[in-house]
């Protein structure tokens, strides 16, 4: 830091700039649809978020982390979230909930998701 002592005698001290922060905090672009679907066909639900940094995508079935089951596939493709549920059965209808974290915040979006029996 520099001081400048004007002819005036008073103290001049240049402005400081502070860094741009360019974090935003997870926001959903386009939410999560409600949907019905057949059992034993392959489903899927997908949304949209953005958020700087990128934002860590965790997804939920009644509250419940799905991450780690090897039932749901999850993909992530320039901001568009996609949860595959394999062959669902009567018991994978619920509410599911897809929630961006990042350091400015958080953001969820959720829906319902019922399973129609196969007719023969």
């Amino acid at each position: 830091l520099h001081l400048f002592i004007c002819s005036s005698g008073f103290e001049y001290k240049p402005p400081t700039y502070k860094e741009h922060d360019f974090s935003e905090a997870p926001k959903f672009t386009h939410p999560l649809v409600s949907r019905s679907v057949i059992a034993g066909y392959n489903a899927t639900l997908s949304c949209s978020v953005r958020g700087i940094p990128k934002p860590k995508v965790t997804w939920y079935k009644n509250k419940m982390d799905i991450s780690n089951e090897a039932k749901y596939r999850m993909f992530s493709r320039q901001g568009v979230l996609t949860l595959e549920i394999r062959k669902p059965c009567s018991f994978d209808g619920g509410v599911y909930m897809c929630k961006a974290v990042n350091t400015s915040g958080e953001d969820a979006v959720e829906c319902k998701l019922e399973i129609r029996r196969k007719y023969p």
